[in-house]
């Protein structure tokens, strides 16, 4: 398997840009039921790009660090691309048109929250390895293998591109059990 490409954000502010996406940005996120959240979204064209894939994905990362999150896919911020990044800390990775190639057989039960959902906290049971082929910004093939958050993570975003959410594929009960802690939640914070 061949290392991936950590992502560094200050790269993309050199060399031509897109006029689309001409400097690093923080893009809006969406509401939970934007209907763009539901798209299964075409493959990314790298032979005819509609932004620049470095740009785009450094903004992505931008987005997903000042949100506190590990992952962000495009269509959370209303962008119709497929294309998400992971990480924490200085090292995010942009994944485009990603694919699952092998799942294990083992799964974890983990709670996973989304940055679509705010305070919604859902049991989710996933994989525990997967190997996977994704492009990078430049559209070079990679194969990586993951395991445990690395591995949630990236199958939480890989539902995104397929229009899958997480409210979706979590068991009704413990959806009903996360939608009342948000409740608590949101009425501590004093949100509405």
């Amino acid at each position: 398997m061949s290392e991936y490409i950590v992502f560094n954000t200050e790269e993309s502010l050199k060399g031509p840009v897109a006029p689309a996406i001409d400097r690093l940005k923080l893009f809006n996120l969406v509401s939970e039921d934007d209907p763009i959240l539901l798209r299964n979204l075409p493959q990314f064209n790298f032979g005819n790009p509609p932004v620049n894939p470095n740009s785009f994905a450094s903004s992505l990362v931008e987005t997903c660090k000042h949100n506190k999150g590990i992952g962000l896919s495009a269509n959370q911020c209303g962008f119709p691309y497929r294309v998400f990044v992971m990480g924490s800390g200085d090292n995010y990775v942009a994944f485009f048109n990603a694919r699952i190639t092998k799942v294990s057989e083992s799964q974890i039960h983990m709670t996973e929250g989304c940055l679509s959902f705010p305070l919604l906290g859902l049991k989710i049971t996933r994989p525990e390895e997967i190997e996977v082929e994704y492009q990078d910004y430049l559209g070079e093939l990679h194969q990586a293998k993951f395991t445990g958050i690395s591995a949630r993570c990236f199958l939480h975003e890989l539902d995104h591109m397929n229009g899958v959410v997480y409210t979706s594929v979590a068991k009704p009960l413990a959806l009903k059990f996360g939608e009342e802690r948000r409740k608590k939640i949101a009425r501590k914070l004093r949100i509405k």
